[in-house]
């Protein structure tokens, strides 16, 4: 008899630990806010044991703050409350999920450093830039109380004033100032600051959606970066251009992949406003026929089958099968969100899996625009991360001005 109670001692011991854990865990992962449709139920799909209840009959509903604001409390198994939680209900926007490739052309805002370079001098090498505090990431737009727009008129200016050059540089959002005293070169004559800069880049890759009513584009899924620091490229002027992809390197593990395309048209088919976290936005001059889809809100996304648009060739998205693996409410990143795995052996048979280009792939379940795909998992090039559509859309709206809608991931 005390062996049997003993037991169930255990087990009741085992189980109350269990049940705190997983209360623990859910209390961790599920975010303090959500956004949902008007007037429809309101379920975490990707966490089936847990729900949240949005009804005055069967809920806890603490309180109604403002219009269209709730607080609701999070169950588990529907009877263990584990969280209050705010819930905001708007109009869910239809957008055009896309698919094509697109060419980006931008312009710096200023002079992005990216590395130190030694001026052969009549008495030393060395860096200026290094010695005067400059570091890699700095961001120089003005040089002698002049704006500077690239890395041609940095040059200009420090030729003007050989003895003393004052730059302005933004470092972590703040400006500071920098006194430097260049080098004079001897293989060329010119005076130099020591330091390698970029003014502009350029690349392939994927439209996410279009919006009609605004006449606004979300593309990529992340920000464009540079190749050197990984840093956010501060962004100054930005069109995008039509591509045709010709060829793909297909990717392996341990050696991602890449799309390679030709940009056909100098003509600009839309404008770079934004170059966030989350991705490239802008306006459009076109629009595609193609229909409009709900966007779904992140708990509406489920473990299991979907689809993606993406364009490996010529010009025309196509749709291939991919599996969402995890589903991350409450991810410390913007961008990866989700886990998702290409299935589709079309695809897998011409990329190996995601690949270089692929980022902005809008991503489609139940009918729904979910998100889009914006890395590559390196060691398994089948499998990757993507982010909500409800964050890049978040972003997108700072184009139009709508008060209805707020980041609250």
């Amino acid at each position: 008899m005390k062996k049997i109670i003993y037991g169930i001692y255990i087990s009741f011991i085992s189980l109350t630990v269990l049940l705190f854990l997983q209360i623990a865990f859910y209390y961790t992962v599920v975010p303090d806010n959500f956004l949902r449709e008007e007037k429809t139920g309101f379920d975490l799909k990707a966490y089936p044991s847990v729900s949240v209840k949005n009804q005055v009959t069967e809920a806890i509903t603490v309180s109604s703050r403002s219009s269209g604001e709730q607080k609701m409390t999070v169950m588990l198994y529907g009877v263990i409350p584990i969280k209050d939680v705010t819930v905001t209900q708007v109009s869910s926007p239809m957008l055009i999920p896309s698919g094509e490739a697109f060419g980006l052309k931008m312009l710096t805002d200023g002079v992005y450093v990216t590395e130190y370079g030694n001026v052969d001098g009549a008495v030393s090498v060395r860096s200026p830039a290094r010695e005067g505090g400059i570091l890699v990431g700095d961001v120089i737009i003005c040089a002698n109380g002049q704006k500077v727009m690239s890395s041609s008129q940095l040059s200009e200016a420090v030729q003007l004033s050989p003895d003393r050059t004052v730059l302005t540089v933004v470092r972590d959002g703040r400006e500071l100032t920098v006194i430097l005293t260049p080098e004079k070169s001897r293989n060329d004559g010119m005076y130099k600051l020591g330091v390698w800069t970029r003014d502009s880049c350029a690349g392939i890759g994927t439209l996410t959606y279009y919006d009609r009513e605004n006449m606004t584009y979300g593309g990529l899924g992340h920000s464009v970066c540079d190749a050197d620091t990984g840093q956010i490229l501060p962004l100054s002027t930005g069109e995008t251009v039509p591509v045709c992809i010709n060829s793909v390197i297909r990717g392996i593990n341990g050696a991602p992949g890449e799309l390679c395309g030709t940009f056909m048209s100098a003509s600009a088919t839309g404008s770079i406003e934004l170059n966030t976290d989350c991705g490239v936005f802008g306006y459009t001059n076109r629009i595609p026929g193609a229909e409009s889809v709900p966007m779904a809100f992140k708990q509406e996304i489920e473990i299991g089958e979907a689809t993606i648009l993406t364009t490996v060739d010529g010009m025309t998205p196509q749709s291939y099968g991919i599996v969402i693996e995890k589903v991350n409410y409450n991810s410390d990143s913007a961008v990866k969100n989700m886990v998702i795995r290409i299935t589709d052996q079309k695809l897998l048979s011409k990329t190996g899996g995601i690949v270089q280009g692929m980022s902005g792939s809008p991503i489609i379940q139940n009918g729904k625009l979910i998100g889009a795909v914006t890395h590559v998992f390196v060691n398994d090039v089948s499998r990757g991360y993507a982010i909500f559509a409800e964050n890049m859309y978040a972003n997108s709206i700072n184009l139009t001005q709508y008060d209805n809608f707020q980041n609250v991931s």
